[in-house]
């Protein structure tokens, strides 16, 4: 959803006279069926005008224009935080793109503590407010800078964050938290963790087979090894050197159970898989046995 359609919404719930839920919602379709047609007027505001220019930054095949147009954007309107992870994103020094992207957090939850955003009801729904949508995102990125930087616990404090502001996880913070704690070999809590999000997948079954391989639970770890190889069929073939590229996936994406989420998970996990060099010769052996 854009800004301006999200302005008009808010003002349109706010002004409804709506009796119940299903009144509502039959007033908020004929309400959208009207402003895809260009029958409402709107006045634009400053975090309109600061979006788009954010749309040309990331349009633009100048990187020196794009961090202009992105400084311009936040300069309009500090309520665009995306113009500072946008910022962060394109800066090559990993330490200022890091202060950059603190400071800009720090600077954005103070305003969204102003505006009421860190109330006890919102709490545990940030991503399905647009207002609060980039701090989570914003939150996301650190995480990543700081694996790259090699601050896993850091970054195990930052996960947990955003599944405190957003029990649905809709950026899969879930996934790099169980790596994490695959990582830190903390059994108790990624435990705790999955069956919070029990999912038969490759993002939370691999990281509960490499903590029992990593502290010698061969038991545990072959069995979670198992229900791999049944949830993708494709990951033994990873070590095999036969797994080959979907190209019907679009670059970027992936699809659970396909070869595009174990070159994925190969990818994006490495500082995990990294910790195990004998890794191959394990799931190798173990997987034919089974």
């Amino acid at each position: 959803m854009n800004n301006k359609l999200n302005n008009m919404i808010n003002d349109f719930m706010a002004n409804s006279d709506a009796k119940d839920m299903k009144e509502l919602n039959e007033q908020l379709q004929e309400f959208i069926k009207k402003y895809n047609a260009g029958e409402i007027e709107y006045k634009k505001t400053a975090l309109d005008s600061a979006y788009e220019l954010l749309e040309k930054a990331e349009n633009t095949k100048s990187k020196h224009q794009a961090i202009k147009y992105a400084k311009e954007a936040y300069k309009m309107c500090s309520a665009c935080f995306d113009a500072i992870i946008l910022q962060a994103e394109l800066e090559d020094n990993p330490l200022k793109k890091i202060k950059l992207l603190e400071e800009g957090l720090k600077n954005e939850k103070n305003r969204l503590i102003g505006e009421k955003f860190f109330e006890k009801d919102n709490i545990g729904s940030f991503y399905s407010i647009f207002e609060t949508r980039p701090y989570i995102r914003g939150l996301r990125v650190k995480v990543e800078y700081l694996i790259n930087d090699g601050k896993i616990k850091q970054a195990r404090d930052v996960c947990k964050e955003i599944l405190r502001l957003n029990k649905s996880d809709n950026i899969g913070a879930r996934y790099l938290l169980m790596a994490i704690y695959a990582y830190l070999e903390d059994e108790n809590e990624i435990l705790k963790l999955y069956k919070k999000y029990p999912e038969e997948d490759l993002e939370m079954l691999f990281p509960i087979f490499a903590l029992y391989y990593k502290i010698g639970n061969d038991k545990k770890a072959k069995e979670y090894l198992n229900r791999i190889n049944k949830a993708n069929p494709h990951f033994i073939k990873i070590f095999k050197n036969t797994i080959k590229e979907n190209r019907t996936v679009p670059d970027g994406y992936y699809t659970k159970g396909d070869s595009s989420e174990v070159l994925m998970y190969f990818s994006v996990y490495f500082f995990l898989i990294i910790t195990m060099p004998n890794i191959s010769y394990y799931v190798l052996e173990n997987s034919k046995k089974n």
